[in-house]
């Protein structure tokens, strides 16, 4: 561990960049204070090893002492991604994985795993499970307080084909369920006509999935009779920026979408360019949890005069991560550009403002948000 450890600091020779999908090699001088951070971190080791009681996981505290140095930067969208992490990662945003699609939670307090819900055509689809039943136990592994979501989230999923058993609690009774595990793509997209010509799409998060699933789900609606949309994208935290980018592409006649400046000026433009647009009126709902991808497209349909946003002043996160490769198939996540509205704005802890502002009541059950949205397109 001392060996491994202390060679975090002595300098990286080799950095692939992967991100814009070419590589990118440097090699660093090791500055002498480099070389006295070495020491302290083999200091620390040595301290631990002599006198820490309890057990040590060498692999974790690897693993941490990298985060930690990326810690350092005091930007909350930077981080370190262990081989492990980085594949959970990248299956996340891919969409897809292999597993029996039951979506749970965890209570903050009992720590307890319940279901929420599952995913239509999946292998639990259909199974009986219902919200609120709390998962005790999978295979022959009973489930622990002190177990993470992700960790039982990792022990369902598995190769496709192979069978996982789960129990489940509905107050007194035990059930148990065999899943035969397949490959689901999550759905990020959901739709529904809101009358005879009013389509409603709503997108989750933007994974590499969604493109397909946006184009799919407007073509539904216009094969449905569609005239004019809402596209929802309250509490839609972001995701990929090609995929936002490429669902702008479908909405918006040819220019801007958006521009990415990085910290030496350089600039990289992202444009509609097929001549494929909605030609539609547009009202395109969003809150104080529309972040980041979201607030993309929600500036460019604004700067563009594509719709009209209705809704709450966006999250504010106008800033792009990266990925870099570290060469031993782990990876560092930096900030390294702001991004900019076809208007030129950069949103960052600013958020957008919406053509039209109004607050949904929490207290009642109707979406006054949404009620506006149809409002204003039915005058159109």
């Amino acid at each position: 561990m001392k060996e491994k450890l202390s060679k975090i600091i002595i300098g990286v020779l080799i950095v692939v960049c992967a991100a814009e999908g070419f590589f990118l090699y440097r090699a660093y001088a090791i500055p002498s204070d480099t070389f006295k951070t070495a020491q302290k971190i083999q200091k620390i080791e040595t301290s631990i090893e002599k006198y820490y009681k309890g057990d040590v996981d060498k692999e974790k505290l690897e693993d941490y002492t990298y985060k930690g140095l990326v810690a350092g930067l005091g930007d909350i969208y930077s981080d370190y991604y262990s081989k492990k992490e980085f594949e959970d990662l990248m299956e996340s945003t891919n969409g897809v994985y292999s597993g029996v699609g039951i979506y749970m939670t965890q209570d903050a307090v009992s720590k307890e795993i319940s279901v929420i819900k599952t995913i239509k055509g999946s292998p639990s689809d259909g199974s009986g499970l219902k919200k609120g039943d709390v998962l005790t136990k999978i295979d022959s592994y009973n489930v622990k307080t002190d177990d993470e979501l992700s960790e039982i989230v990792d022990r369902i999923k598995g190769k496709e084909g192979t069978k996982v058993t789960l129990y489940f609690l509905r107050g007194t009774k035990m059930m148990k369920y065999t899943f035969t595990r397949k490959s689901i793509e999550t759905p990020t997209v959901e739709t529904k006509m809101l009358d005879n010509t009013i389509g409603y799409l709503s997108i989750l998060e933007f994974d590499e999935v969604t493109v397909k699933q946006f184009e799919a789900g407007l073509k539904k609606l216009k094969n449905q009779g569609m005239k004019s949309l809402v596209i929802d994208l309250r509490d839609n935290p972001g995701g990929l920026l090609s995929a936002v980018v490429d669902i702008a592409d479908d909405i918006l006649p040819k220019g801007k979408i958006v521009y990415t400046e990085d910290k030496n000026g350089k600039r990289k433009y992202y444009n509609a360019e097929d001549d494929n647009q909605l030609n539609l009126p547009l009202c395109v709902l969003v809150n104080e949890n529309s972040a980041s991808a979201s607030e993309i497209l929600a500036g460019a349909v604004k700067d563009r005069k594509a719709g009209t946003l209705v809704g709450e002043k966006t999250f504010g996160k106008g800033i792009v991560q990266g990925f870099f490769d570290l060469g031993d198939d782990s990876y560092v996540k930096l900030t390294h550009s702001s991004y900019y509205t076809p208007a030129g704005h950069n949103i960052h802890k600013k958020g957008i403002e919406p053509n039209i502002t109004i607050k949904d009541n929490e207290k009642t059950r109707d979406d006054e948000q949404l009620e506006k949205a149809v409002e204003i397109l039915k005058k159109q």
